[in-house]
């Protein structure tokens, strides 16, 4: 016998969900390098994604150039990134090996900007540059991405003199132990470089950038009073303690830690998305309590999110029993907003609070023996 169609009854039709996802740009490094030199199989164009060191020598680099040498410093971290984002800088004018003029900072990191997703920035082949060092400072502090630099003269005297920089952190990586001054090891100078690429191999919010063992560097050997200087100064160093190489410190050159900035980085871009998703994946989202609620959980999953990977607090108890959330939400009634607002079709009034779980970076311990 023949059944009827069941859609004369019970009519189905499902939608496969597209969300618009969250960038994954927060573990990728962008490295800013010099043309090649000779002529490979391939040709780089301004901007490419390698997977390994090898990559640039079809490109026309030699194991001699600072892009090779440097990218060979971030595949060895263990971990290690899947990919590294590389822009070249082209010139503009040359007289000469000794007379060669690039296009400004800017302008490279404008066009990355438009070809690539990246977070973090190493210019290593042009940081002895003071221009080029404050220039793209500037950039980072401007378009939210962190720049980190390594220096390697006097520890005491930083290549910048302003300071206050909330995306930009220093690594001191001179007086390399076992080396003489004239001869310090060239992989030093990528210190800054390699601190990024394994730390960008844990998830935001998950990671600290202080006691990380960096592969291929050496470390400092210095006194009590450039360490102290140096931490005074917020500049991250790589030391040597109980046989274990560690890199101490972790800030960025305005005192904030380097983790908490690209954490919360990732947290703003993480909620927008959240939030947008809601958004656009409703007909309509009524200005009613329950159209409020969505936005709510929207809002919820990032800081549940941050929870789970180690940013945010997880809810505890204090000494007399009472709970701390790690997190709030405060959203209006949809009846508190007056009519004005809700025509308007913007929602106000919206507000969290999280407490950074943070980590620990030194122990003081008290004990006593007795009889």
């Amino acid at each position: 016998m023949i059944n009827n169609n069941l859609d004369d009854i019970v009519k189905i039709q499902i939608a496969i969900s597209d969300p618009a996802l969250t960038e994954d740009v927060f573990n990728r490094l962008l490295m800013v390098i010099a043309p090649p030199t000779g002529t490979g199989t391939q040709t780089i164009g301004t901007t490419a994604l390698i997977s390994s060191a090898k990559e640039l020598l079809d490109f026309g680099y030699t194991e001699q150039s600072e892009a090779y040498i440097a990218a060979n410093v971030v595949f060895s971290q263990d971990p290690s990134p899947d990919q590294v984002a590389v822009a070249v800088r082209q010139v503009t004018s040359e007289a000469g090996a000794e007379t060669v003029t690039y296009e400004s900072m800017a302008t490279v990191l404008n066009r990355a900007e438009g070809a690539v997703s990246f977070y973090g920035i190493d210019i290593t082949e042009f940081a002895a540059v003071s221009t080029d060092l404050v220039d793209t400072i500037g950039w980072a502090e401007a378009n939210e991405k962190l720049f980190g630099f390594t220096y390697t003269s006097n520890p005491a005297t930083l290549p910048v003199q302003n300071t206050n920089y909330n995306r930009t952190f220093a690594v001191y990586a001179g007086a390399a132990d076992g080396y003489a001054a004239d001869t310090q090891p060239v992989v030093n100078k990528y210190t800054s470089l390699a601190l990024m690429a394994k730390c960008f191999c844990y998830d935001p919010g998950s990671e600290t950038f202080a006691f990380k063992t960096l592969a291929t560097i050496v470390p400092s050997l210095i006194g009590t009073t450039d360490k102290n200087t140096l931490d005074t100064n917020n500049v991250t160093t790589y030391l040597r303690y109980a046989g274990k190489n560690i890199t101490q410190g972790g800030r960025v050159l305005g005192g904030e830690w380097i983790d908490v900035i690209r954490f919360r980085d990732w947290l703003k871009l993480d909620m927008q998305t959240n939030v947008f998703n809601a958004l656009r994946q409703n007909k309509k989202l009524p200005f009613t309590d329950d159209g409020i609620t969505v936005i709510e959980n929207a809002i919820e999953a990032t800081l549940k999110a941050g929870v789970q990977v180690g940013g945010i607090s997880p809810d505890f108890y204090d000494e007399d029993g009472a709970l701390t959330p790690g997190y709030t939400i405060t959203v209006p009634l949809a009846s508190s907003l007056s009519e004005a607002q809700r025509k308007s079709r913007k929602l106000t009034g919206v507000k969290w609070t999280a407490r950074l779980a943070g980590a620990i970076h030194a122990v003081e311990i008290e004990g006593y023996l007795t009889f």
